[in-house]
């Protein structure tokens, strides 16, 4: 079966696609959510209705992210009902039960860390390696997650490639229809460089969300890399690529920025030199990127806000059954994050005004809350690699306050008085207690920096200094 055309479609809808997007809304699961549109009159999306009849904006959103997501596990054909693993038949819809509730922002940012396809003739690619791991998923696994409340999607991580040309056709084609029917926005992937690195855009009334996203590609493969008539990703090491998906972000005209980066190793818990001289240093402090949001290696590293950005290193995995059962790497390894970001609008600008942490279990089959004593131990975990990051002077590590149903929270000084939800939420926040002195003890060994696969990488790594990101 020969693939699909490919469109010139990764960010912007075309033709009877915009004109559908503008009958329709998106936005969160709940009711009364903030109505979410493709942004009008920018250079990078389709131009949807008349601006002057917009509603005037809301003054407070909240974000909900989450990390590395699939529906299947390697190698596995797809099936439009689900997904088999461990000998067990799980539905599309049942594999999000446990946590659907809880996608209730106006923005839900997720990384697809696979090929969508409905195919199962596509030839996979070897990336070079003699046991790759190849990920495809059904369509109808995206239509769950958009019908879910997802509406922002990175395709940029070293499985966007999992099946060549033809797989990256696949995705931008599924993806361009799911934008016939809701309002999202992608990126990271295209049908050429100019679309791999071209930022999305969503609107709330008239506020502007900018998207954009980079990962890693495996080996650095060229292949894999987009170019002037070729489709496939921009490459994260790669820093001229980087700086450029940075600086189109950057330069949209938007409200709001968020940037996701794929990229880290596997089983790390402490974010690399990498890591704080690009994100902290370039995309935050330099060119004020508003919200980082970073996965792959699996596990949740630390949240810290510098200056006025807010970078989360990592947010581990979300649900993908092509990952592991995280239980035996312990308590610092061992859950996914899952984040709800509020913000406010405060004399013109959005600010962070609270944000909630909530550790996932089972994110290899059916993601769901810890049990509340259990997920204040992993809040306390989030603590200590918070409380080990920042610069001294213009970052700092957040730490969350554990509540009674294990979740963390952290407000900005000033926001129990914002009134809404985020005044509600912060009424009674206190800054984060000590760690209980055993647990501080045992968080000592559980969080040591190495990766899964033994202390003997740690060479190939540059050692981080948190007093300072470095310069290039």
């Amino acid at each position: 079966m020969p693939s699909r055309p490919l469109k010139s479609c990764a960010i912007k809808p075309l033709g009877a696609a915009a004109a559908v997007i503008g009958l329709v809304a998106g936005g969160g699961a709940l009711e009364g959510a903030v109505r979410i549109v493709p942004c009008a009159s920018t250079e990078y999306t389709a131009s949807i209705g008349d601006a002057a009849t917009k509603a005037q904006g809301p003054d407070r959103l909240t974000l909900v992210l989450v990390g590395d997501t699939g529906f299947n596990p390697k190698g596995e054909p797809v099936r439009p009902e689900g997904f088999q693993k461990d000998g067990k038949a799980v539905g599309f819809s049942e594999s999000l039960s446990g946590v659907a509730r809880e996608v209730d922002g106006d923005l839900a940012f997720v990384n697809l860390e696979t090929v969508v396809t409905d195919r199962n003739d596509l030839t996979p690619d070897s990336k070079g390696q003699t046991s790759p791991y190849n990920f495809k998923s059904h369509p109808a696994g995206l239509k769950v997650l958009i019908d879910t409340g997802f509406n922002l999607f990175s395709l940029a991580n070293n499985h966007a490639m999992d099946y060549g040309a033809n797989g990256a056709e696949e995705t931008l084609y599924h993806m361009a229809i799911a934008a016939a029917e809701r309002a999202i926005a992608y990126a990271g992937i295209g049908a050429n460089f100019e679309e791999a690195t071209r930022p999305g855009c969503l609107e709330a009334g008239d506020m502007k969300m900018g998207f954009a996203a980079i990962g890693i590609i495996t080996g650095q493969r060229p292949e894999h890399r987009a170019g002037q008539d070729k489709p496939g990703q921009a490459g994260y090491r790669n820093e001229k690529d980087f700086q450029l998906v940075v600086n189109r972000l950057a330069e949209l005209p938007a409200d709001y920025r968020i940037l996701s980066i794929h990229y880290g190793l596997e089983g790390r818990v402490v974010p690399d030199q990498r890591q704080l001289r690009d994100w902290r240093g370039y995309a935050a402090g330099e060119r004020g990127i508003d919200l980082i949001v970073g996965h792959h290696p699996h596990v949740a590293q630390g949240v810290e806000r510098a200056g006025d950005s807010l970078i989360f290193y990592g947010l581990g995995n979300f649900l993908h059954p092509g990952t592991a059962e995280m239980k035996r790497f312990g308590i610092c390894r061992d859950y996914g994050l899952m984040a709800k970001v509020h913000l406010a609008k405060l004399e013109g600008d959005w600010k962070v005004g609270a944000i909630e942490a909530i550790p996932l279990t089972g994110t290899h089959m059916k993601p769901e809350r810890f049990a509340p004593e259990q997920s204040m131990q992993r809040i306390f975990a989030l603590n200590y690699l918070g409380a080990r990051l920042g610069d001294g002077a213009t970052s700092q590590g957040v730490r969350f306050m554990p509540r009674k149903d294990g979740s963390g929270l952290y407000c900005s000084q000033g926001a129990e008085s914002l009134g809404g939800k985020v005044g509600a939420l912060c009424a009674g926040f206190r800054p984060a207690p000590a760690i209980p002195t055993k647990l501080a003890r045992h968080l000592q060994s559980a969080c040591a920096d190495k990766p899964f696969y033994g202390a003997s990488q740690k060479k190939r790594r540059e050692t981080p200094s948190f007093l300072g990101f470095g310069r290039r």
